[in-house]
C-alpha cells in the first residue's frame, strides 16, 4: 500500500471515528444541544491535534531522535506551575473567574518567555549542533518546575490544592470557542509555513552538514523552527492542558505507518493520528467511563507503555 492510500485510509478511519463520537448516545430528546456541545469539544480536539502533531514532527526533524519530543523541555510542568503560583498568590476564585483571554495570554506569555531564554541564549553560546545540551538544560528546568509545582501545591489549602491538580490534566471538556480561535490565529501561520516549505524540512532530516553542504541556512532555520515548535506546543497546552506522552505516542505511530521521509506526507499524516488519538481518548473518557478519569491519564498510561516498549526494542536492537 503507497503512502497516499495509506493517508486516505487514515483519513476515512478518523473522520468516522469523529462522526461516532459525535453521535453516540445521543437521545431524542436533547440531541441538538448534547451535538453543539461535542462539535465544539471536537473542533478543539482538532485545534489541538494539529498543534502538537506539527510542534513534535518538526522537533523530530531537528534532532533526529524518536523518543526526544518538545514535552520534556519543560513548557507542560512550566504550564501547571503557572496555574499553582495564580492559585497560591491569589486565590483559587482568582483563576477560575479570570478571563480566559488573559489565561491564554498569560500561558502563552510565560512559556514564550522561558522558551526564549532557553533557546536564544543557550542556542547562541553553545553550538548550533549541540541540541542534546539543549536538551539537558530542558529536563533539568522541567524537573525545577515540578519540583516547585510540588513545593506550592504542599502549601496551599485542601480546596484550592483540587483546583491545582485538576488545572495539571488535559481536558476538553470546558473548552470556550474563543480561545480555539484564539489557538487558531496562533497555529495557522505555522502550519501554512510547515506545509509551503515541506522541502526544508526534507533537507534538515539530512543532518546539519548535508543541509548546509545543500545551501540550506540551518542555524536560522532551526531557530525559526524552534519558535515554531513552542508556539505550536504552548498554544495546544493553553488550551487543552498538558500531555506529555502524546507527542511521543503519535510521532512513532506516524513513522511506523509511513516509512518515508517525505515532510509532505508526514505533516498530514501525524495531525491524522493525532486527532484520531485525542478523539479515542475523549471517547473513551467520555462514553466509556462516564468522565471518572481525564484524558491526560489515559494518554499518559498508553504513551508510558509504548514508551517502555520502544525502549526494551532499540536495547534489544542494540545488543
Amino acid at each position: 500500500m503507497s503512502n497516499h492510500q495509506k493517508l486516505f485510509v487514515l483519513l476515512i478511519l478518523t473522520l468516522a471515528t469523529i462522526v461516532l463520537y459525535l453521535t453516540w448516545g445521543l437521545s431524542a430528546q436533547s440531541w441538538q444541544f448534547a451535538l453543539k456541545l461535542r462539535s465544539q469539544t471536537m473542533i478543539a480536539i482538532v485545534v489541538a491535534g494539529c498543534a502538537v502533531g506539527i510542534s513534535t514532527l518538526v522537533f523530530y526533524t531537528i534532532v533526529n531522535n524518536r523518543i526526544v519530543t518538545p514535552q520534556v523541555l519543560g513548557l507542560d510542568k512550566l504550564y501547571e506551575l503557572s496555574k499553582t503560583l495564580v492559585i497560591y498568590l491569589f486565590g483559587s476564585s482568582a483563576l477560575l473567574s479570570m478571563h480566559f483571554v488573559l489565561d491564554y495570554a498569560l500561558s502563552l506569555f510565560a512559556m514564550l518567555i522561558f522558551a526564549f531564554l532557553l533557546y536564544w541564549f543557550i542556542f547562541k553560546k553553545v553550538a548550533a549542533e549541540n541540541i542534546y545540551f539543549l536538551l539537558l538544560v530542558g529536563l533539568i528546568c522541567a524537573t525545577l518546575f515540578d519540583s516547585m509545582t510540588t513545593f506550592f501545591q504542599v502549601l496551599l489549602d485542601p480546596n484550592e490544592f483540587q483546583v491545582a491538580m485538576h488545572a495539571g490534566f488535559a481536558s476538553f471538556n470546558a473548552v470556550k470557542m474563543q480561545l480555539v480561535m484564539l489557538a487558531c490565529i496562533t497555529i495557522l501561520p505555522i502550519l501554512y509555513y510547515s506545509i509551503k516549505y515541506h522541502h526544508r524540512l526534507d533537507v534538515m532530516a539530512l543532518g546539519r552538514e548535508h543541509a548546509l553542504n545543500l545551501g540550506l541556512d540551518y542555524d536560522r532555520t532551526s531557530q525559526i523552527l524552534l519558535i515554531f515548535v513552542v508556539l505550536a506546543l504552548a498554544s495546544a497546552t493553553a488550551l487543552a492542558g498538558p500531555m506529555m506522552f502524546l507527542g511521543l505516542l503519535v510521532l512513532n505511530l506516524t513513522l511506523e505507518i509511513f516509512r518515508t521521509h517525505q515532510h509532505r506526507i508526514l505533516l498530514v499524516g501525524i495531525m491524522l493520528v493525532s486527532i484520531l488519538s485525542l478523539t479515542i481518548g475523549q471517547f473513551v473518557v467520555m462514553h466509556l467511563l462516564n468522565f471518572k478519569t481525564t484524558l491526560s491519564v489515559i494518554i499518559n498510561f498508553i504513551g508510558g507503555i509504548y514508551f517502555f516498549w520502544i525502549l526494551l526494542k532499540e536495547n534489544r536492537r542494540w545488543q
